[in-house]
């Protein structure tokens, strides 16, 4: 049933066990999405790590999942948690401290974890959202804009450089989320009329219930001309490749697998293989850093962040580069090809959803992979 350890600890198996399977279980319905899955394992498994810890402080024996997850059980846990002293490696952040948006990740996990288990959850405190970074503000996207009009006429010949000017202008133009940027399909593009039409998936956000929502936006003719030039640099990518990748966002080297073969070295993944919500990311910054030192200087310009999401919030899509219905798409003339930055050049955007972005899962707030959580195991794999 219960283990003593000779420190005085309590490795409580039925408990970790009845926990787990709830895990599993959750992590089985369509409803939860592959970023929330990670992150109940993450906290079932730092469940399994603090029942053995010296400190931890349960109130009592812990026989079942309910005593591993009682009040008490469960403040002792999080202090732990907080204090990173449930890490397993170490980190860049300095003291090693959890910030806010993984404290709220674990009760946010621990609450899926009650209600499964039909049990009351009760803390403390919740944790406090995190501050909300700065976004990007309306000079600074207008200058984006004639960035890209102007790199129409002289594109960059790097792949790294195409991609990333063609996902900055579909972020201006759309205001999409990392997830659904790689949800995107090349086939999710409309080439055929004279504007450039993308169809994009809204994924449901934080604790919201409501179903997908599909768009049809007309793009402004900057970011058109830039997605023509990754599709070219894309097709090149992928051709000696012979793999059939329907993904529009694709990797432009080869990298890491984060697995070794059996004999011992590492595998490599060719490039052209579909990015994911890390790599975009990582492959967004990456490129920023080398934006923003190409731009240093010029009047009124100011760094990008190096995070997609502080740009993505300062975009509001005009109602009318949205299409209503699919006819619509071959005669539409819209006014204009700018969004609302005018309205929001000052606007300082306070997400309360920040820290747990989601790509699918209605039940709760949900983590974005790559946008803020960096605690949670994932694979070493290095996406360029």
């Amino acid at each position: 049933m219960t283990e003593r350890q000779p420190d005085g600890s309590h490795v409580a198996r039925i408990a970790i066990a009845q926990i787990e399977a709830a895990v599993e279980r959750l992590c089985l319905r369509e409803s939860t999405s592959a970023a929330r899955a990670r992150q109940l394992r993450w906290v079932a498994k730092e469940l399994r790590i603090v029942s053995a810890h010296p400190d931890f402080r349960p109130g009592g024996l812990v026989h079942e999942a309910a005593a591993l997850l009682s009040p008490q059980a469960l403040t002792s846990y999080l202090r732990l948690a907080q204090n990173g002293e449930l890490r397993q490696r170490p980190t860049s952040s300095g003291d090693g401290t959890s910030s806010a948006s993984s404290m709220r990740i674990r009760e946010d996990c621990l609450r899926l974890i009650c209600q499964e288990l039909a049990l009351p959850l009760v803390i403390a405190e919740r944790a406090p959202l995190p501050a909300p970074r700065e976004v990007v503000n309306g000079p600074t996207r207008s200058q984006l804009r004639a960035y890209l009009a102007q790199k129409a006429q002289s594109p960059p010949t790097r792949p790294g450089r195409i991609r990333l000017l063609a996902i900055i202008g579909t972020v201006l133009d759309t205001g999409a989320r990392v997830g659904e940027l790689c949800a995107l399909r090349v086939e999710d593009l409309d080439l055929s009329g004279p504007e450039v039409v993308l169809t994009l998936v809204r994924r449901p956000q934080a604790r919201s219930v409501s179903e997908p929502a599909t768009e049809r936006i007309v793009l402004s003719p900057g970011t058109a001309v830039a997605l023509r030039h990754w599709l070219a640099a894309r097709e090149e990518i992928l051709t000696p490749l012979h793999i059939g990748v329907k993904s529009l966002w694709v990797s432009v080297a080869g990298n890491h697998a984060g697995l070794p073969a059996a004999d011992g070295h590492s595998i490599r993944r060719p490039a052209g293989m579909p990015l994911r919500p890390r790599g975009l990311q990582r492959a967004y910054t990456r490129t920023v850093v080398e934006l923003n030192a190409e731009l240093a200087g010029s009047p009124g310009w100011l760094p990008l962040p190096y995070r997609l999401e502080q740009l993505r919030r300062a975009v509001e899509v005009k109602p009318s580069r949205i299409l209503e219905d699919d006819h619509q798409s071959a005669g539409h003339q819209p006014t204009g090809h700018q969004t609302t930055d005018h309205q929001t050049a000052d606007r300082q955007t306070v997400d309360h959803q920040a820290a747990n972005p989601q790509t699918g899962d209605p039940q709760t707030a949900n983590l974005q992979v790559g946008d803020h959580h960096t605690e949670e195991p994932t694979s070493t794999t290095t996406v360029r």
